[in-house]
């Protein structure tokens, strides 16, 4: 009987685990893969900080320049957390910042006390993003059994995860 419930067991794990597996497009690269108006811009953008590592990410696994994003993560004053997003020819499509989840501004946390109750803030992100031009928090939310990502923009306003660049979903990765 114990081997029946075993079999019955791994073979539900086995028909399961498959459906869960999500492909990451994202990869580590070497500097010298980062395209040179990609190394410019940051460097004229961002020109005190020190790059920690770069990454790749590609949108609809195709390889050509209008599907690749390079990714630089790295410290601003010797705090690390901060990341820039690059079009191949040195377009800087947003950057980032991570927040502790303390120091979120009070409309956003207001309205993420009211709106998920159940949850509690765990981290965020403060996104610059450029094209378009917007400020938004990128919200971890934990409760006892879950985790869940939230949008806001400065005033407090939740923005729907459909309105936003394909670019910024990776983040939930």
């Amino acid at each position: 009987m114990r081997k029946i419930y075993t079999l019955l067991l791994f073979l539900l794990f086995s028909a399961v685990l498959p459906a869960q597996n999500v492909k990451n497009n994202t990869q580590f690269i070497p500097q010298s893969e980062v395209p040179l108006p990609v190394l410019e811009r940051q460097k004229s953008v961002f020109p005190t900080n020190f790059v920690s590592e770069w990454q790749v990410q590609k949108i609809n696994e195709m390889q050509d320049a209008p599907n690749l994003r390079y990714i630089a993560k790295f410290e601003e004053d010797g705090r690390p957390g901060f990341s820039a997003s690059y079009f191949p020819d040195g377009l800087l499509l947003y950057h980032s910042e991570f927040i502790p989840g303390e120091i979120i501004p009070a409309p956003v946390r207001l309205k993420i006390e009211e709106n998920y109750k159940d949850f509690t803030i765990h981290n965020s992100e403060f996104i610059s993003l450029y094209y378009p031009q917007r400020e938004i928090y990128l919200v971890k939310l934990m409760d006892d059994m879950q985790m869940q990502y939230v949008f806001y923009d400065t005033n407090g306003n939740e923005i729907d995860k459909n309105n936003l660049p394909v670019e910024l979903l990776f983040l939930l990765r």
